[in-house]
């Protein structure tokens, strides 16, 4: 065993003195405390980042190919038809994705008492439904393959509180085509909560057989073209490919239309912005959090050095270097450091456990797009959390270490 790390294991607070345990256990509940603070914060985030990237994705597809007005053959270019063509195209570029087509459009519900402007979502049997699925709180999804569910439709619980309606209702539909109004009778099958207000006062989920007989439009023909399942990092790069795959289309007379790639990072770049800015409050806390736990330790170190000033000069006049003095106070404070670190994790990952199990916290979902606080608890982070503390504090430690150096034998052997 090296002489440095024989020393250290067995220096103990000096005499039992009451000043100095307190001293190194401020410091352990600083570096504790610290450690805490910063892996609730970063585990915090990467719930706030996951939760609201889900469900900007679960309303408004990774991809979307839409059309292009002004390009083609003069027909109408605002609406897209899934031919086998861009399906080739699709598959030859993201494959295994999921496709669906599908057809938006406006209208106002109304009853007795109230009415209220939506956006109806007309989806096709392709369109995946995992998202809605999670977030029915009552009713079912119809079964659109079944001609009897036509007229079916999915509200969000904040339209059906303004209108006063629940599961197995109907309600009428007026929509505006052609300089005419067209009224539908329609009935409620489920509801749906995500507490994302922006999409939830908005979008009604139908069949896509209800605007494409409104608006004329045959079974293949739609206004998007939705494309999921695609890892959330290769969404730009793959939207990027798909765009250039379909201009040379376009060009070499595949296609008759050119038609816009677009991405859920530009459609939905409000709420991505919103969350890019919480790195940057992360940031800010782990910055304070490291000045904490760096003064506690270096104040507690200075305190350790003072107390042992006789053997600090015993060790000089023995012919120990100030370098090997150094390495032994400074594993003194390494121990308070592990210490704080190991009481640090077992708090962090109980409280972040609590949490995730029970929901525990809650939040405004008006305000935060969540009604409670979202943890992620990615091990790679806190692994990485905590080799950055051992390292930092190594560093820290190194400045006050170096008034060992100005100790001299003849006069600290005498000190008391």
């Amino acid at each position: 065993m090296k002489f440095e790390l024989f020393i250290a294991g067995r220096m103990r607070p000096a005499n039992g003195k009451r000043g100095s345990l307190s001293s190194t256990n401020i410091a352990v509940a600083g570096i504790a405390l610290a450690l805490t603070v910063m892996m609730i914060a970063i585990v915090v985030v990467l719930g706030f980042k996951h939760e609201i990237r889900d469900k900007v994705m679960g309303f408004d597809s990774q991809i979307k190919i839409e059309s292009n007005s002004g390009y083609g053959d003069g027909t109408d270019g605002n609406y897209i038809e899934l031919s086998s063509a861009i399906e080739h195209i699709i598959d030859s570029i993201i494959p295994e994705s999921n496709v669906a087509l599908t057809v938006k459009q406006s209208g106002i519900l109304k009853t007795n008492d109230n009415f209220m402007g939506i956006v109806f979502n007309g989806i096709d049997t392709n369109y995946d439904l995992n998202f809605v699925h999670q977030n029915i709180i009552d009713g079912i999804i119809p079964d659109y393959t079944d001609s009897g569910n036509r007229n079916k439709i999915i509200l969000s619980q904040s339209m059906t509180k303004v209108l006063g309606l629940k599961t197995g209702d109907k309600v009428y539909a007026y929509f505006f085509e052609d300089n005419n109004i067209r009224t539908r009778n329609l009935e409620i099958a489920g509801i749906y909560e995500s507490h994302f207000g922006d999409y939830d006062k908005l979008i009604a989920y139908c069949d896509i057989s209800l605007p494409q007989k409104l608006k004329g439009l045959d079974s293949d023909t739609g206004s998007t073209i939705e494309i999921s399942g695609i890892t959330p990092d290769d969404i730009t790069e793959k939207a990027a490919m798909l765009q250039d795959a379909l201009i040379e289309a376009c060009y070499d007379n595949t296609l008759k239309h050119l038609y816009q790639v677009n991405n859920v990072y530009n459609t939905g770049a409000l709420y991505f912005n919103w969350l890019e800015l919480l790195d940057t409050n992360v940031v800010v806390i782990l910055i304070l959090m490291t000045f904490v736990s760096g003064f506690t330790l270096v104040s507690c170190l200075f305190i350790i050095i003072l107390e042992r000033v006789n053997m600090i000069g015993i060790l000089k006049a023995l012919g120990a270097t100030n370098r090997q003095i150094r390495s032994i106070f400074i594993c003194v404070a390494e121990r308070l450091v592990m210490r704080g670190m190991i009481a640090g994790n077992i708090i962090a990952l109980t409280l972040i456990m609590l949490q995730e199990k029970t929901h525990l916290l809650p939040l405004d979902p008006e305000a935060y797009y969540l009604n409670y606080v979202p943890v992620e608890i990615n091990w790679w982070y806190i692994a990485a959390l905590n080799i950055g503390v051992i390292a930092t504090s190594c560093l820290i430690l190194i400045l006050p270490s170096q008034m060992i150096s100005g100790i001299a034998p003849s006069k600290t052997m005498r000190y008391e």
